[in-house]
């Protein structure tokens, strides 16, 4: 016998809780990217590359696809055990990453196809290694999701050739993985934060883009981050004064959310 489904009468509210929500973060280097971001109290940063020594926050290593796995397995266990401190868990890069799960790849077509020669992701037949690190990153991305904490990447910013209608050739500014990977982390995220910067005066002015254009991708579920959000910027370039500004923009963010 078939469940009986009650349909709705009323409009659900919109999920607007922090922990529900999905970031990617693109930027030129040293824009500011990571120490927005890994600010929060309760922030842990999955760090994959070398670059957070100057940024006071809780961090946890990541050099291979061994890695990530160990760390999940501490997370779910803290989870279970009602102990998990985090509402909000970040990857930094998300380049490195992939760039782990396309070794994890490698290593199972080697195990997989042991007499063919495959050294790269597309060494493996009929394409399956693109597929097979694909979803690596996709079930990565779900495990965190399913702690019930705010998840989001950090991602290098690159200019990439694309082709219109037309034929007509732009250049759009999106995160640097390409292929079907690449498109997933388009997708899967929320909010969509790229940041971009300019001189103005003796100051540094960024701003938060979060409305897509033929040649940028960003974006906002619901607008919640407005389109043009500005970030403080410290006061000097000194360390305190570069963290408070972090932890400021930060909250400002976190603000933005229930």
């Amino acid at each position: 016998m078939s469940n009986i489904i009650t349909l709705p009468t009323e409009a659900v509210e919109v999920g607007n809780k922090w922990e529900f929500q999905k970031f990617g973060v693109l930027g030129a280097p040293g824009i500011g990217k990571s120490g927005i971001m890994a600010r929060g109290d309760k922030t842990l940063v999955i760090q994959t590359e070398a670059g957070l020594n100057h940024i006071k926050c809780m961090k946890v290593v990541c050099r291979s696809w061994s890695d990530w796995e160990d760390i999940w397995t501490a997370l779910i266990k803290a989870k279970q055990g009602g102990k998990l401190p985090y509402d909000t868990i970040g990857i930094d890069t998300i380049d490195n990453f992939v760039d782990y799960a396309n070794d994890e790849a490698v290593q199972r077509g080697q195990a997989k196809y042991k007499s063919a020669e495959i050294n790269t992701v597309g060494d493996i037949p009929n394409g399956a290694g693109w597929a097979w690190a694909t979803d690596l990153i996709k079930n990565a991305f779900e495990k965190l999701e399913s702690l019930g904490v705010c998840v989001y990447y950090i991602g290098h910013l690159e200019y990439k050739e694309v082709k219109q209608p037309n034929n007509v050739s732009i250049h759009k500014q999106t995160v640097s993985i390409g292929g079907k990977t690449g498109g997933f982390l388009i997708a899967w995220c929320d909010h969509l934060l790229n940041i971009e910067s300019k001189i103005q005066g003796d100051k540094v002015i960024r701003r938060v883009r979060t409305i897509p254009t033929s040649t940028m991708d960003a974006k906002s579920k619901g607008a919640v981050v407005p389109n043009g959000f500005e970030l403080l910027s410290p006061d000097s370039l000194t360390a305190d004064s570069i963290t408070k500004s972090d932890i400021e923009n930060f909250n400002r963010l976190r603000s933005l959310f229930k």
